[in-house]
């Protein structure tokens, strides 16, 4: 797994240079600019839930690695209460109707990030527990990637608007970096794990396939930034 892991690591790096990330680090942009994309967010904050409770748990189980995933599971099944909280925290509740909203949703200026989900369910359908939980690592770089930053952001707005943003916040993001599978012994557990050939193609083919559908979806969300405003977005509500 220790390759796996290391190709990860390479692809995180590479993540990190995304624009929308540079956009989330430009302090000269008001804090609630940076955050305007959140709606967009919306598909893969929902749909996360469910790809851990119906997808990656598989439960009863016998096997030490899906155990793992289990527990990992239950600790990311229920992020979406707060990403709801945090949309009305950023007075974006109210910036579209019903309607409108379902069309945003399901229109094409969110398709790709509606695919993560989608792509990642599967890809990992059947797989091994092993080759899941290379899928989840990649998951949690990327997770680790762009909490960082929304933290520092929604750190800078809590200064002016004595709000708590626990999705886009440091709760959210010390939540991510305090999970089991970020333990020492169990980071030593997986990093261990020894891969068949055929275990380590598929880990490497799903790594990849992680990084390709997140890094489209932040593509996808720096190109409604520059299409949108939050000013027009109030405008609207």
């Amino acid at each position: 797994m220790k390759e796996v892991l290391e190709l990860i690591e390479k692809r995180k790096r590479e993540f990190a240079q995304l624009p929308l990330f540079k956009f989330l680090q430009d302090k000269n942009i008001d804090p609630r600019e940076r955050l305007a994309w959140a709606p967009c967010l919306a598909p893969f904050a929902m749909g996360f839930g469910q790809l851990n409770k119906y997808d990656f748990r598989k439960e009863p189980t016998n096997n030490p690695i899906q155990a793992i995933i289990n527990k990992h599971t239950y600790e990311d099944d229920n992020h979406w209460g707060w990403f709801l909280e945090d949309i009305e925290k950023l007075n974006l509740n109210n910036s579209m109707k019903f309607s409108d909203a379902m069309k945003f949703f399901w229109g094409e200026e969110t398709y790709k990030t509606r695919q993560i989900c989608h792509q990642i369910a599967l890809h990992t359908f059947q797989a091994e527990p092993v080759v899941v939980l290379a899928a989840i690592e990649a998951i949690e770089a990327t997770g680790h990637v762009a909490l960082a930053l929304t933290a520092q952001v929604a750190q800078e707005l809590q200064q002016d608007t004595k709000q708590n943003y626990r999705y886009f916040g440091q709760h959210h993001f010390c939540v991510e970096t305090g999970h089991a599978v970020g333990t020492d012994n169990l980071q030593q557990f997986v990093e261990n794990l020894q891969l068949t050939e055929e275990q380590k193609t598929k880990s490497f083919e799903l790594v990849e396939k992680v990084f390709e559908v997140f890094s489209e979806s932040m593509e996808e969300m720096m190109v409604y930034v520059n299409k949108h405003s939050l000013k027009k977005l109030l405008e609207v509500s």
